[in-house]
């Protein structure tokens, strides 16, 4: 929404006024010192909902009694007021026609107007620069911030105590969370996102918070479903066997189940039949004998580890007191004479040679039989742990040939093979009915419609582009800097001036490259006429950018403080 300053304008009670007209294009306010130039940026920072009033206590504060500025935004008119301090800081904020005449302004326009909390006419006042962003959260659980008027002023002001300085840029970077909303609201006041973009954002989040659940819970259904199968499928095949037919283990849980709810019916052409209990007795037999040969198999792999590492260990120890021997007849002379006939005795030379071959055959092989030491812990572990697999797999085998053998094939409690089947559908029953509680609702299809919405939100959002958007307005306010740079006092040892901005990194610094690229950051300019410079073209450039932006909302002027303090004017 275009929008600019056209009057600032001060009433004392007694409905006198005091008026500064301004025009669209550059203004130029001069006058003596102590005349109250540098007031009026802090009455527009009042004006724009301020938690407090910085204006200078004096002249202008005790002529004051409501402070007014006009301004144009769209094709409207807006009348922003606001009471001095004492008299309590309420506000009015109304809309008039874009050819409404200020000038015939007086507090009787007031006496019919709401007075609003300085919050309310700040709600006003974004709402009529189209700034509607109002939660810039992107988790739901997150506390959001809104996209404040008050964070939009570091881009609008250029106080007289930072025109000149190397430390500061931005008006309110002192404070660390305020400076933290200025850079982070950018892309709001660039016009770049908008609302949706948060409320995306948050949304995508949302499903991926609940994608994540309908894993866990995915997860949790295929561990019930490998439990219930591997207890279930034992009960349906002992079942189906006094039926005389042929279950099939291979079946999901959730048929396992709804068939343990239906099971076929005896009837009396089964009465006599027991082959296939038999055989179901045959197989777990046979698949008991298998697991006990694999449990053989192991205790058999860990004894021969045990018996391994314990033999490596004496050799070790044997090594370790041969190293302790040579370590105490440590060689200290390469040659030796005879004390009697006074001739080299070559051959103890030799010795010692063999002494020191040997010696390092012991380091070598010392680190060698650390190395495999070390390795066979982890080799008898996962050995025992494969070990209690199976011993947990021979309890339940085992228990079921108890069953087996105890229920269905020397009982003396079911004689009767109707009994048994009555016996082994009872069972069943009860295990299906404990089992089936729900948890089989299924959450695949959930998952895949979740990842489907997911993906079209990444998409969308990727649609923003705000990182290219972002580069491409660093690279605007790089160019436009460094143009503007050819009409401002720069001094020669910095020329050619190549200056640019850190908005993709969010430093906000400004810094110039010279010399094979290396970056000279404003505190490491001399003179204040750099730092004045870099100032103006900086902000120029901001203000440049904002008006070519069809969506930003940042009010369309820039206020500097007596730029010409620290420069010469030519």
């Amino acid at each position: 929404m275009k929008s600019y300053i056209k009057a600032i304008i001060i009433f004392n009670e007694n409905d006198e006024k005091r008026l500064v007209p301004l025009k669209q294009g550059v203004n130029i306010i001069t006058g003596e010192s102590k005349t109250g130039k540098s007031a009026l940026v802090e009455i527009i920072d009042y004006c724009l909902c301020s938690t407090r009033c910085t204006i200078p206590k004096g002249k202008i504060t005790d002529f004051s009694y409501l402070y007014v500025l006009v301004m144009g935004i769209g094709d409207n008119t807006y009348i922003i007021a606001r009471y001095n301090w004492d008299n309590g800081g309420k506000m009015y904020s109304s809309k008039e026609e874009k050819d409404f005449n200020y000038k015939v302004l007086s507090l009787d326009y007031f006496s019919e107007k709401p007075t609003l909390p300085y919050k309310d006419a700040q709600y006003e006042i974004e709402c009529a620069l189209g700034l509607f962003v109002t939660n810039m959260a992107t988790d739901a659980d997150q506390q959001g911030k809104k996209a404040s008027l008050r964070n939009m002023v570091s881009y609008l002001f250029q106080h007289q105590n930072l025109m000149a300085s190397k430390f500061a840029l931005f008006y309110r970077f002192s404070d660390y969370y305020k400076r933290k909303d200025i850079i982070d609201q950018f892309p709001v006041f660039a016009g770049m996102i908008s609302q949706e973009y948060y409320s995306d954002l948050i949304q995508l989040n949302t499903l991926k918070a609940q994608l994540k659940q309908k894993y866990k819970r995915q997860k949790a259904n295929e561990k019930s479903t490998a439990y219930i199968k591997e207890n279930l499928s034992p009960l349906l095949t002992d079942y189906f066997a006094l039926l005389e037919k042929d279950f099939d283990d291979k079946i999901s849980a959730q048929k396992m189940l709804k068939m343990a709810s239906n099971l076929p019916e005896f009837d009396d052409t089964q009465l006599f039949g027991e082959s296939k209990i038999a055989e179901r007795y045959s197989v777990l037999n046979e698949e008991l004998e298998e697991l006990r040969n694999e449990e053989r198999e192991i205790l058999l792999k860990i004894r021969n580890i045990d018996n391994a590492s314990k033999t490596g260990n004496e050799f070790t120890e044997m090594l370790m007191d041969l190293k302790q021997q040579t370590t105490v007849a440590e060689i200290e002379t390469t040659e030796y004479i005879c004390p009697l006939c006074g001739h080299d005795c070559q051959e103890i030379a030799e010795n010692d040679s063999q002494l020191i071959e040997a010696t390092e055959w012991l380091d070598n092989e010392l680190r060698i039989t650390e190395k495999y030491t070390a390795d066979f812990s982890e080799d008898v572990r996962k050995l025992k742990d494969e070990h209690s697999k199976i011993d947990a797999k021979i309890i339940e085998v085992w228990k079921q040939i108890e069953m087996v053998e105890q229920k269905f094939i020397s009982s003396k409690a079911l004689v009767s093979k109707r009994e048994k089947v009555n016996y082994a559908k009872a069972r069943l029953a009860l295990y299906a009915e404990m089992s089936d509680s729900g948890i089989f609702e299924t959450v695949d299809e959930d998952i895949a419609e979740l990842k489907e919405k997911i993906q079209q939100l990444e998409e969308k959002i990727q649609g923003f582009d705000v990182d290219t958007k972002k580069a491409k307005a660093q690279a605007f306010l790089s160019e436009n800097m460094n143009r503007l740079s050819l009409s401002l006092d720069f001094e020669d040892e910095y020329r050619p001036i190549n200056l640019n901005f850190g908005l993709l990194d969010e430093t906000f610094d400004i810094y110039q490259y010279q010399n094979n690229r290396e970056k000279i950051h404003l505190y490491e300019m001399g003179s204040g006429a750099n730092w004045v410079s870099c100032h103006i073209a900086l902000f120029l450039s901001f203000l440049r950018y904002f008006a070519k932006q069809d969506n930003s909302p940042m009010p369309l002027f820039m206020f500097f403080d007596q730029p010409s303090q620290a420069m010469p004017l030519s």
